[in-house]
């Protein structure tokens, strides 16, 4: 008894800890932090801040105004702290002296049109600092007198900081709720739900807190990370507490049935675990790094669950034996055994339908379209995303790459910068020699016209293109200005989305084989020590990858794009978890094969477990989808999309094909599994 009180004591110190360390989680929202370290892009991003520092820069579209209120705001607006510059019409014409009027209206255009103004606000600093959020603050404050709209990197950055500090409680709002209502519809007894929302509970409390002794957790992960974990370790939870009930009705003694419950559940509760934790540990090979990101912290979180479940749920059920035993009701969920016989009586038609089903699932889902960029919002009807459409409709895209290239001769660059201006998509190319005579010698130009262009060892050309978005012809012309650039110089770098998604694609493509064959082979060694057999982790294997290939080929049938990386990390969390369910009705199966021939221990297996399956199944798809249609942000919807779909199409792959391919195969998995002695060799 006092072992069991200090237990929890502890468990309990160590929740209020984690609890007190939540807010010192340090979120990321760069998602270019991720990048491999030896891309092209990433590389060209440090040397940019070490030779011209952190920059960023908001567009602000004044309507209706008049060229003085301009001049004025643009004085005020220079006055904001981190406010480094404010490009407008007169850096490029004297308006003192050239009434605009006279002025060439395809100099005037960029900026002024039809009594709106376009300024080009740039700050001193990166566009994630909280302190440009201030300054851009500050900036709003002196045009709130304005219809205006604006664009720009630091806006998105902080939108999607808003966004993500409420998507957590929300998603939680909205999952916990309809977590309670399946739980309280499958359970035995009213406080059962209880019990498993406490255990769970104190897993993400572990998970979350410990996040604190991390550098940082990007935000997409945090979105995620609870609900995912509720979903993903609800199966332990099941799995002892059905157990518990099991025993409850050999041993009344509380205490001896949960460590009977414990004992007979832990192989499945562990394969599950692990397995699912197998399937995320292929993310951590992966060189573009929010696959480790979402990896690190869901393992994190599955292993406190798993921990949690058998550790601290056995004394749970001790403890509430009796409130149990009082608020027992009747079971809602129907009787499966007509099923499972239906099931059995048809084995030798649905395993062949199976095999179809996979060699459909693999063709097709090599069909898929993808994208490689990671979009932050996933609302169109924002007001940052109308003011964009705006903003382009009247001055155009602005899409901006960067070139950096040794600082050689000043012809090369010349010659590179007419060769980019003969390009098909690029708008306009921006560097010293376009900015100033490239006859002059630098010594003898402004040193702050010549330090926006020209580093210690690289000088930086600005690209601005019409292409808008991921799509081919942006692949196209990054590859196109990579080739360009290399005809002039060996060594350079861009910098850029194009050149980023570019370098993403590369990298995800490259690592995705091996994520594929990673977690299978992870996945199913476990499995094979588990169950200590060659046979049963490929069967399981093999369904659960068969609807990993089914869910991704409903997108090929819907034309559907969808994120490579959103597919990775789906791919590794349905092949992880909902692998459980098949461990657990194996499990089961292999149990009641001990005494019993095939024909009853799958009637028997599939009465006993298929309770858990329905409501694991159930809740993760509720999960996904609650993050796909509730979420703002486009990764996270993504993925919630896929997963919920992905968690359905298992379940009932495993519903309908697991048992009569459990029996079909029955007599290679006894000749390949080492078992106790005694095992019944009937078959009938």
């Amino acid at each position: 008894m006092k072992k069991r009180v200090t237990v929890v004591i502890l468990v309990g110190f160590l929740v209020i800890l984690s609890a007190i360390f939540i807010p010192r989680v340090q979120t990321n929202y760069d998602m270019t932090q991720y990048l491999p370290i030896d891309s092209n892009t990433k590389i060209g991003l440090d040397i940019l801040e070490n030779e011209f520092g952190n920059e960023s820069s908001v567009e602000i579209l004044i309507n209706d105004i008049s060229v003085a209120n301009v001049l004025a705001i643009k004085a005020e607006i220079l006055n904001v702290n981190l406010v480094s510059s404010v490009i407008w019409l007169d850096d490029y014409v004297d308006l003192n002296v050239v009434p605009i009027e006279f002025i060439d209206p395809s100099v005037v255009s960029p900026f002024y049109q039809d009594s709106d103004a376009l300024l080009i606000v740039n700050f001193t600093g990166d566009s994630y600092q909280l302190e440009l959020t201030e300054s851009m603050e500050d900036v709003e404050d002196i045009v709130k007198n304005y219809v205006v709209q604006y664009r720009g990197d630091l806006l998105m950055n902080r939108e999607a900081r808003t966004i993500a500090s409420g998507e957590v409680t929300k998603i939680l709002f909205l999952i916990i709720p309809v977590i309670i209502i399946i739980l309280l519809f499958a359970s035995k007894t009213w406080i059962e739900p209880i019990i498993i929302l406490v255990s769970l509970g104190i897993g993400v409390a572990l998970n979350s807190g410990t996040n604190a002794l991390l550098p940082d957790v990007s935000f997409i992960t945090l979105t995620m990370a609870l609900a995912l974990q509720l979903a993903l370790s609800l199966d332990y939870s099941l799995f002892l507490i059905h157990r518990f009930y099991e025993e409850k009705e050999k041993e009344a003694d509380p205490i001896k049935a949960s460590k009977l419950a414990l004992k007979h559940a832990f192989p499945s509760i562990t394969a599950s675990a692990f397995t699912t934790i197998a399937g995320f540990s292929a993310l951590f090979l992966m060189d573009y790094r929010i696959g480790s990101d979402i990896a690190l912290v869901l393992s994190k979180g599955i292993l406190f669950s798993y921990l949690t479940a058998v550790i601290v749920l056995p004394i749970f059920l001790i403890w509430c034996d009796k409130l149990i035993t009082k608020t027992k009701h009747r079971v809602f969920l129907p009787s499966f055994k007509k099923y499972s016989i239906a099931l059995y009586k048809l084995r030798f038609i649905l395993v062949p339908i199976l095999v179809i089903i996979s060699i459909l699932g693999f063709i097709y889902q090599q069909k898929t379209e993808y994208v490689y960029g990671s979009g932050s919002l996933a609302d169109e009807t924002t007001t940052l995303y109308t003011d964009n459409q705006i903003i382009s409709e009247r001055f155009g895209s602005r899409n901006l790459s960067i070139i950096l290239v040794p600082n050689e001769t000043v012809l090369q660059e010349v010659n590179l910068v007419n060769h980019l201006l003969s390009l098909e998509n690029i708008e306009s190319v921006q560097a010293l020699v376009t900015s100033a005579d490239p006859n002059i010698p630098r010594e003898f130009l402004p040193a702050e016209l010549v330090s926006q262009f020209v580093g210690e060892s690289y000088s930086r050309i600005i690209i601005n293109t019409t292409i808008d978005g991921e799509n081919a012809e942006m692949y196209r012309l990054n590859a196109e200005i990579r080739e360009t650039v290399g005809l002039y110089y060996d060594d350079f770098y861009t910098v850029g989305m194009a050149s980023s998604v570019s370098d993403i694609k590369d990298s995800v493509l490259a690592d995705s084989a091996m994520v594929v064959i990673f977690s299978c082979l992870a996945v199913g060694f476990i499995i094979m020590l588990i169950f200590k057999s060659i046979s049963i982790p490929v069967l399981l294997v093999m369904i659960i990858q068969s609807s990993v290939w089914l869910n991704i080929s409903l997108l090929f049938a819907q034309g559907i794009q969808t994120q490579y990386i959103g597919y990775l990390v789906v791919m590794s969390i349905q092949l992880g978890a909902t692998i459980d369910y098949a461990v657990l009705l194996t499990n089961r199966y292999m149990d009641f094969r001990k005494t019993m021939n095939p024909h009853d221990s799958i009637l028997e297996a599939f009465q006993k477990s298929s309770t858990s399956i329905i409501i694991s199944a159930v809740v993760l798809s509720v999960a996904g989808f609650v993050e796909g249609f509730f979420s703002d942000i486009l990764s996270v919807t993504e993925i919630g999309l896929l997963l919920g779909k992905g968690a359905l199409i298992s379940g009932l792959l495993i519903f309908i094909f697991l048992p009569p391919s459990l029996v079909l195969f029955d007599k290679l998995i006894m000749k390949t599994t080492l078992h106790p002695k005694g095992i019944e060799k009937t078959r009938n």
